[in-house]
């Protein structure tokens, strides 16, 4: 991979994470109709694949190492878990919803259904958790040397992953804030906004550094 090609895929991947994360946050609090949803919410773990693809491989042209390819691979099954844990929830919540629609008298099942079925979006959610979270632990460990990211990138990613870990283990099935711990999850999602505004900062330096403008630093 030359120079030229390098920084655009940095800086690709930057705004991947960027997009990919907002998008799943515009979903969570903006009501849209069902295929917008839909896309919207698939926008995330795709770009955000696109991401941590990117973020591995700008580590890996100063520092190489296991535990960054152990994070890749750990985050890219867990935006894959993630990714089916949408479709099932939102094909679940919208066919029982025309289900209920068409047979009224069958409300009263079919909602039981509906909150049964969550059960299995649940198992998934955790499952996910448990994944990202380990691959926030590798990714500390990858890049707590790297001379552009450091113990100050390093000792946040590894935290958020051990206690995103802890927290679904100890109240599996339930998410922990519902049995009263603290959601992680809305401080993972800043840190990879901020990390990945971090790499989109670092291929912009790298594409100035190749017009001559020097090095990223």
């Amino acid at each position: 991979m030359n120079s030229n090609q390098e920084w655009r895929l940095f800086v690709f991947g930057g705004l991947s994470g960027i997009v990919g994360t907002l998008c799943y946050v515009v979903t969570a609090v903006v009501p849209f109709g069902r295929t917008l949803t839909y896309v919207l919410a698939m926008t995330w773990p795709v770009f955000s694949v696109i991401f941590v693809f990117s973020l591995s491989q700008y580590v890996a042209i100063k520092r190489q190492s296991s535990a960054n390819q152990l994070a890749l691979l750990f985050a890219a099954l867990a935006f894959t878990m993630v990714a089916a844990m949408i479709s099932i929830q939102l094909g679940v919540r919208t066919g029982i919803d025309e289900f209920i629609a068409g047979s009224p008298e069958q409300k009263e099942i079919l909602t039981l259904t509906k909150r049964s079925t969550r059960l299995v979006d649940m198992g998934l959610d955790v499952a996910w958790d448990l994944f990202i979270g380990t691959a926030l632990v590798f990714l500390g460990f990858a890049i707590a040397k790297h001379e552009h990211f450091g113990f100050r990138w390093a000792i946040p990613a590894a935290l958020l992953g051990l206690l995103l870990i802890i927290f679904n283990v100890k109240t599996f099935p339930w998410p922990p804030a519902d049995e009263g711990l603290f959601d992680v999850g809305p401080a993972i999602g800043l840190f990879i906004i901020a990390l990945s505004i971090r790499l989109l900062q670092l291929g912009l330096q790298m594409k100035r550094g190749a017009s001559g403008a020097g090095p990223p630093n």
